[in-house]
């Protein structure tokens, strides 16, 4: 019975968690969180194999629960810190009639951030048991910019009669994912495990392209309406299977699902303020993982590779504009994304941890036009982290992460006109991320 009060307090603080997980922020893969909580943040997300806590163990593999040797509550609270600019140029007469009267360039840059990103664990394990189980709420996804109007750069005019551009560009996307665990150890070497991923994401994008341009002021300029946040949900599952060796070697795989989401249903004003419903379907892609670890008494060496299958999940799967001028999608590559990281404990109960991780662009040049919302261009991270045991059943944890800056550039496009010649479009991010957490032996 208190067990079962205890698991009950802990998922009501889970759903708490969740909640504030839906803020948005820029991810380290696409708009896909590379790891969760400091360990495995410290290696840049490669702790698939040898999981250091609950938190890295329910988030990649759910096999690797059976690892965790005590009932565990972790708690971890990452602050992301984005720098992102905007720029783009344009020749003098490359919308024809429309102008302009001189070449025009310009940069803007992103207010956006810091994002919360909390994530909370917790694992049940009898030592008497072949079974584990565990529940978590992980804030997994997210992107976010805020570039102001300004007349300096094209693209941040103000739409038209009165620019040539979309005026202030913000979007906020935040996803959290609720993963109830179970885990079976089959024998001595190998366990599977399963997870039901129950989820919610929050999005606004001002302006919002995805819907049609109207016209209700009859003045001969179409615009795009403001998309306010709102939320949908959606489901999926995960499953894994780990394999450890006596000689310290272990292997582990899983496939998280995509994750099936209903339709994000905007309330847009047309030019006049009347209110209609403005629909935009985007999933979360599926995630293919493997991973390697060695571990002995004071080493840890942990490698992934993880492929996400962008091209084909809705609202990541097409580009371009529909015959009513709505943008369809974000066109994203399919990626690929591999990660390694070392441990070493350098007294008793203090690991130090290092990373590094790469991953593919999933946003091609020509589709930086479409992205100035989602310019999610980060390929390497590095980090760096430690822990220490405060006592016999708390341990702290810490880490940085930095994602170096990346950039893309394509031309302007136009919903009649297509790619329009002498005219650029330019995105460019960089993301500063710090961890800290708190596991609980109880």
């Amino acid at each position: 019975m208190k067990e079962l009060v205890r698991l009950q307090r802990i998922a009501l603080v889970m759903t708490a968690v969740a909640a504030l997980s839906t803020s948005g922020a820029f991810a380290q893969a696409g708009h896909v969180l590379n790891g969760v909580g400091p360990a495995d943040q410290a290696w840049s997300g490669a702790g698939m194999a040898v999981p250091q806590d609950a938190l890295s163990a329910l988030q990649w593999n759910p096999a690797t629960v059976t690892m965790i040797e005590n009932n565990q509550l972790d708690v971890s609270l990452q602050l992301l810190f984005p720098t992102g600019k905007l720029s783009s140029f344009v020749r003098q007469g490359a919308f024809g009639e429309m102008g302009p009267p001189q070449d025009v360039s310009g940069e803007t840059n992103s207010d956006a951030g810091p994002f919360p990103i909390p994530s909370i664990a917790y694992v049940y394990s009898n030592p008497g048991s072949r079974w584990a189980f565990g529940m978590s709420a992980f804030g997994v996804g997210g992107f976010g910019v805020d570039y102001l109007t300004s007349n300096a750069n094209p693209i941040t005019t103000p739409q038209a009669p009165n620019g040539m551009g979309f005026g202030s560009i913000s979007s906020q996307f935040g996803m959290f994912q609720l993963a109830p665990t179970v885990a079976l150890r089959a024998s001595e070497s190998v366990s599977f495990g399963f997870a039901p991923t129950v989820n919610a994401a929050t999005l606004s994008v001002t302006p919002f392209p995805a819907a049609t341009p109207n016209d209700a002021n009859e003045d001969g300029f179409p615009s795009y309406p403001e998309a306010p946040m709102t939320v949908a949900y959606g489901f999926g599952f995960q499953a894994g299977v780990q394999v450890q060796s006596e000689l310290g070697w272990n292997v582990g795989v899983s496939v998280k699902s995509r994750q099936y989401f209903s339709d994000f249903e905007f309330d847009c004003k047309d030019e006049m303020g009347v209110v209609g419903k403005a629909p935009f379907r985007m999933d979360y892609p599926m995630i293919l993982s493997g991973g390697v670890g060695y571990a002995t008494d004071k080493f840890v060496f942990a490698a992934d590779l993880r492929y996400l299958d962008f091209e084909h999940t809705p609202g990541f799967d097409k580009s371009g504009f529909s015959n009513t001028g709505a943008v369809v999608g974000f066109g994203w590559n399919s990626i690929l994304l591999g990660a390694i990281g070392v441990q070493y404990e350098v007294a008793d109960g203090v690991p130090i941890r290092l990373g590094y991780s790469y991953n593919e662009n999933p946003i091609k040049d020509a589709m930086a036009f479409y992205n100035v919302s989602s310019p999610a261009i980060v390929q390497h991270h590095v980090s760096a982290g430690f822990g220490i045991d405060l006592n016999n059943s708390i341990s702290a944890a810490a880490a940085l992460q930095y994602g170096f800056k990346n950039t893309i550039e394509g031309p302007w496009y136009h919903p009649a006109m297509g790619a329009v010649p002498n005219t650029s479009v330019t995105s460019e991010l960089s993301t500063l991320t710090a961890i800290v957490g708190l596991s609980v032996k109880m």
